[in-house]
């Protein structure tokens, strides 16, 4: 049984370009999304060990857990949000509904209430699971709406670029400024500083959700009728896997997040106990970000001239070959310019092959639709997010029990075994990770299919 297309609302033509504020609205989430999850992936593990005193092993529990309920609620959420149009919109709405919750939840998952031993453990809970699946839930919304205001793909490589410009922002903000405002912000009260922090960083989240709840247009929306005919999960489910370019995606995005998450989760303990100079935080920032915002800029003229999988590919074998160095890396000033080398060279990379990925998914979403007739953007996205979350939980796991199984004593000096064990963190394993990236070899969904089905599905909503 298939799902029955009843109306379909098309406001202008499918060649029709983007205002610049509409791709903005649709790439600005990058920003705010990317500085919440560097807070979470390089302070949280930081500030729940160091600064609210709760063991090591509790808190790579919460991370567990809390993560795979958000990685398996994110689906289902989204099956709910495909077969759904309020009166304001498919997708857009969910940008507000989930948004001011996910900011203000920001805020209090990083403000320390000052409770007994059990209260702590039970606040975190709480505020860390509320943080974590506002997040989930937004993903397939997010993920959705591109399919959803155009079917051209070079704005949805304009778009890809605003929204890794975004993610390169959110990223230098993270890693250059928080250590230094936390700081300021506290006078020597690193509590009161991250809690302020996050209760700005909550304002402007807030802020950005409704600047893309009310700024979005929909475009290409399939209104479906809740039936019996309705697809099950199982028909989703089997119209994605059966999706090899998703499946592509799927692979490389869960094993980028999983590779970096493990070196983010470990980065501080790196450069407090290994190079002891937690500054290098700020000079790393500098040093990866701003070569990844130079790459995003130029990312369009590489991609015409490499294409996409080809850009991509490169992108891959330079991030294999950065990590696996950082084991050569010594304790010295020499040592932390190579670093240094190796992070600006990875960076430049990412930033140029990152946007042309970004047109992956929603050309997957187009085939899911032109294949088997399903509309199940929010789902696709959805699963993104679910491997997202899921590599996340893997690597905040990975990296407590790690510093549990190499002896980590906070606020001590280490010994060679521990230090030897950040070091394979921080590389080895990141690089073994990375390798199954090169899944993206076996991509065959080319630019001329792309349009080939951007004209059926047009010809097919107007059929109908």
């Amino acid at each position: 049984m298939e799902e029955r297309i009843i109306d379909t609302n098309i406001i202008e033509g499918e060649d029709r370009k983007l205002k610049f504020r509409e791709k903005l609205a649709c790439g600005i989430g990058g920003l705010s999304g990317t500085f919440h999850y560097e807070m979470i992936q390089i302070f949280l593990l930081f500030f729940y060990t160091d600064i609210m005193k709760i063991s090591v092993a509790y808190v790579g529990g919460l991370f567990l857990v809390v993560r795979v309920l958000s990685a398996v609620s994110a689906p289902v959420f989204a099956v709910f949000v495909d077969r759904v149009t309020t009166p304001w919109g498919k997708y857009k709405p969910w940008f507000i509904i989930l948004g001011v919750p996910f900011g203000i939840f920001g805020f209090l998952t990083y403000t320390n209430m000052g409770l007994s031993p059990t209260g702590k453990l039970i606040y975190v809970t709480i505020t860390y699971t509320i943080y974590s699946l506002a997040d989930a839930f937004a993903s397939g919304p997010k993920a959705a709406i591109i399919p959803a205001i155009t079917k051209r793909i070079d704005e949805r490589v304009s778009i890809g670029q605003i929204s890794m410009m975004g993610v390169m922002l959110g990223a230098i903000l993270a890693t250059i400024g928080i250590q230094p405002l936390y700081k300021l912000l506290g006078g020597g009260n690193d509590s009161k500083g991250f809690s302020l922090l996050m209760a700005g960083v909550g304002i402007i989240t807030v802020l950005i959700s409704l600047f893309e709840g009310f700024t979005l247009k929909e475009r290409y929306i399939a209104k479906v009728k809740k039936d019996e005919n309705a697809p099950s999960l199982k028909q989703m489910f089997m119209a994605v896997i059966t999706n090899k370019t998703a499946v592509i995606v799927y692979i490389y995005m869960f094993a980028t997040n999983l590779s970096t998450g493990v070196k983010s989760a470990v980065m501080l303990y790196y450069f407090k106990y290994f190079f002891h100079n937690e500054n290098l935080m700020v000079t790393m920032g500098i040093a990866a970000l701003v070569p990844s915002l130079i790459g995003v800029i130029i990312s369009s003229k590489v991609t015409k001239i490499f294409g996409i999988k080809n850009n991509i590919i490169i992108g891959v074998i330079v991030n294999v070959i950065t990590f696996a160095g950082i084991m050569l890396v010594p304790a010295t000033s020499t040592g932390s310019t190579f670093f240094l080398i190796l992070m600006g060279t990875a960076g430049l990379f990412n930033g140029i092959s990152t946007p042309a990925l970004a047109t992956l998914m929603p050309a997957a979403m187009d085939y899911t639709e032109w294949k088997s007739g399903l509309n199940i953007n929010a789902f696709m996205g959805s699963i993104q997010k679910f491997l997202q979350t899921l590599s996340t939980a893997l690597s905040g796991a990975l990296v407590a029990s790690a510093l549990v199984f190499v002896g980590y004593v906070p606020g001590a000096e280490q010994n060679s075994s521990t230090l030897l064990g950040l070091r394979v963190l921080m590389s080895v394993v990141p690089a073994i990770i990375a390798i199954f990236t090169g899944a993206i070899m076996w991509l065959d969904l080319t630019g001329e299919k792309q349009a080939q089905i951007t004209k059926e599905l047009a010809q097919r909503r107007k059929n109908d």
